[in-house]
């Protein structure tokens, strides 16, 4: 911010509670990226932003109480490591975020 050449490895992260529902992000969404979604119970979804080569960029979700939370965050750690998850799996509920770290 005042010149200096540093770099941040953070993953920038949002979250905001609209009445019953929390909305979430993690990373930063690039206009006209892939994605892959990933529907979830009670309407809750998320969307994987993926760059061009295929990283993780952001993980963006908004579901009824905190039911987004665990893989708003496990995106995150999988946007930390730069990771190039499989968009077809990122997509289905069954497969556990968790699961793709370890790969």
């Amino acid at each position: 911010m005042l010149g200096a050449d540093t770099h941040l490895d953070t993953v920038p992260w949002f979250w905001s509670d609209q009445y019953d529902l929390s909305l979430q992000m993690a990373g930063l969404v690039d206009e006209g990226r892939r994605t892959a979604r990933r529907d979830g119970t009670d309407g809750a979804f998320i969307l994987f932003h993926l760059a061009d080569d295929g990283r993780l960029d952001a993980a963006s979700g908004i579901g009824p109480g905190d039911c987004i939370a665990k893989d708003i965050r496990l995106a995150e750690m999988l946007i930390a490591r730069r990771a190039y998850p499989d968009p077809a799996l990122l997509a289905q509920p069954n497969i556990r975020l968790k699961s793709l770290l370890a790969a």
